[in-house]
């Protein structure tokens, strides 16, 4: 567990949109949206973690601040995106990074 006793992961979003837009489309590819997500030990609320937090997080690791700033990941201000084949490795390593 990390120093702060904090948990990062990533969770799909569910909103009624994604499930309209999703209804008929068995392979729904780059439809599900996801986020970053950090919660307190003890705690099971998920508070979603935006673009700018996400790289402040990553301050010492540029690597991945510049994987983030170059779109490799392409997320949105807001913290969202879309897991795809290329950038599931840099997701895993993002919370490797986190939860050291």
């Amino acid at each position: 567990m990390n120093d702060n006793q904090m948990n990062y992961g990533i969770a799909e979003k569910h909103s009624f949109k994604d499930a309209l837009r999703n209804i008929g489309n068995i392979a729904a590819v780059g439809a599900h949206r996801y986020y970053f997500y950090a919660e307190h030990e003890g705690d099971t609320s998920q508070n979603k973690i935006s673009k700018n937090d996400l790289l402040r997080l990553l301050v010492d690791n540029k690597q991945l601040q510049n994987q983030i700033m170059a779109n490799e990941l392409n997320i949105d201000k807001g913290g969202e995106f879309t897991m795809g084949i290329v950038n599931t490795c840099i997701t895993q390593n993002i919370v490797t990074y986190l939860n050291r």
